[in-house]
């Protein structure tokens, strides 16, 4: 008697439809009513607008959404992201090649570098 060997046969999943997204067609586009109202009253604050809106054409907005629609209209405000600070020149990678030769000089004249922190020192208690 011999076995006869069974094949799994791959199970198709059902497709599912893509379903639309957005807006359907006919529907109110809040984001032009609150564009018409900025371009009436730019300096409308999101509450504002939302409030005018509704009681316009019967549509609640979120004071978020307007804030967006607003960003795009007008732009970003100056004064976001700041850069690096700007170093003021007293770093110790902006010192010149000549200082550097000079100091070296000075320390070799004072005996070495721990008796010139020494005497720089005593010559900034004396100032």
């Amino acid at each position: 008697m011999a076995k006869t060997a069974s094949k799994k046969v791959a199970s198709k999943k059902p497709v599912k439809k893509r379903v639309k997204r957005g807006r359907k067609p006919g529907a109110p586009n809040m984001s032009e009513a609150a564009r018409e109202y900025l371009r009436e009253n730019p300096s409308a604050g999101p509450k504002e607008v939302c409030e005018a809106v509704e009681k316009k054409t019967g549509m609640k907005l979120a004071p978020a959404l307007v804030s967006n629609v607003k960003a795009r209209m007008f732009g970003k405000k100056p004064g976001g992201k700041r850069g690096p600070k700007k170093s003021s020149g007293g770093g110790a990678d902006q010192v010149s090649l000549s200082a550097l030769l000079d100091a070296r000089d000075f320390a070799a004249k004072c005996g070495g570098v721990d008796q010139a922190v020494a005497v720089l020192k005593t010559l900034d208690k004396l100032s």
